[in-house]
């Protein structure tokens, strides 16, 4: 198998995933019978009469990605620079999951319109946890430690292969790929950080339920971090062994793009049965309206704001969220695009 060929049939592996999601986001609304819409409980007539067509422009939103998706691959394939079908594919996550987040929210805004008189009423009471909850207590030491051996004896690889004849090289291809898969590895490390200490109060009510769901859809989450970085600690490592050109290379790249074909399609079989236990579990948690402690309806007006007096990540407003810039991980986050950037400036210097 060619290079080539393996990221034409990822990409289609990627369409196949992607219709199922846009089927599962569908189905999403209905998941706890038609008296609810997601977690707002709608009055009876709410499907036969607005909620009809809330429903229909809440699907027609999903295909959102799509239009950016079709034209954008199209110009690749006419390129024939297929290597940008990765990018698109990671660009096309980003989009997918912030589409979707926005989707949701503005279809349940307009939902809450029809909903029953009581739903809107925020519990009497509710629990925060005041432990705090840190990264290193979510991690396993030994993965870690195999992780940046891997990492650190391929570009010490790379060195050696650079050094012992530089004028026939090219530093970007040396060192390129593996920069760039190295910088993945350490937003992946960030994300987790942030999921971590992502805190948010539960009631007290069924309070185990939901912060049983919430512990699992965590860990969930960070395995997947966990196993993005450990595909890029393994490309990595395979990179100097590709640049050395041993013989049978191209057996070996052909069996090495087979085995993560095969890798993808199983880990996509494990990822879907890994969600269908967490919507299951999700749904014997009974959603509530919890009170708007630090007024975020009212600070949450901007896409961006800043408000040291609420300390999270995003506050969610009347309208959509806002990003705050009091909050540390704003900054973190932002010198990270702004790196990815200068990488991407960068590297076809050389």
């Amino acid at each position: 198998m060619q290079t080539d060929q393996f990221l034409v049939i990822f990409y289609a592996l990627f369409w196949v995933v992607r219709i199922n999601g846009c089927i599962r986001r569908g189905r999403q609304p209905l998941l706890r019978g038609p008296e609810w819409f997601f977690n707002t409980p709608v009055q009876p007539d709410f499907y036969s009469g607005a909620g009809k067509k809330i429903l229909h422009r809440y699907w027609m939103r999903m295909l959102i990605p799509f239009a950016a998706d079709i034209p954008l691959a199209a110009l690749i394939f006419y390129s024939g620079r297929l290597h940008y079908l990765n990018l698109l594919i990671l660009g096309l996550c980003v989009l997918i999951h912030l589409n979707h987040m926005f989707n949701v929210h503005l279809a349940e805004r307009q939902a809450r319109a029809f909903a029953k008189a009581e739903a809107e009423q925020p519990v009497a009471r509710v629990a925060l946890s005041l432990t705090p909850r840190r990264l290193r207590d979510y991690t396993n030491w030994t993965f870690e430690l195999a992780l940046a051996l891997a990492s650190l004896f391929a570009f010490l690889w790379l060195v050696r292969y650079y050094a012992a004849t530089p004028a026939h090289h090219d530093l970007r291809r040396v060192f390129g790929v593996p920069a760039f898969m190295f910088y993945v590895q350490m937003g992946l490390l960030l994300l987790k950080r942030g999921i971590v200490t992502w805190r948010a109060p539960v009631p007290q009510t069924q309070a185990d339920e939901h912060m049983k769901v919430r512990e699992e859809t965590r860990k969930h989450y960070l395995r997947l971090c966990d196993w993005g970085r450990l595909v890029n600690a393994v490309a990595i490592l395979f990179w100097p062994v590709r640049l050395s050109e041993p013989a049978g290379m191209n057996q070996i790249v052909s069996i090495w793009l087979s085995a993560w074909l095969v890798i993808a399609i199983i880990s996509t079989v494990w990822v879907e049965i890994r969600r269908k236990r967490l919507v299951s579990l999700a749904l014997r948690a009974r959603p509530v309206t919890l009170p708007d402690f630090l007024h975020q309806s009212e600070i949450a007006r901007l896409p961006l704001c800043y408000e040291p007096s609420a300390p999270m990540l995003m506050l969610k407003g009347p309208r959509g969220y806002s990003l705050n810039l009091a909050n540390a991980l704003t900054y973190i986050g932002a010198a990270y695009v702004a790196g990815l950037i200068v990488l991407f400036s960068v590297l076809p210097a050389y």
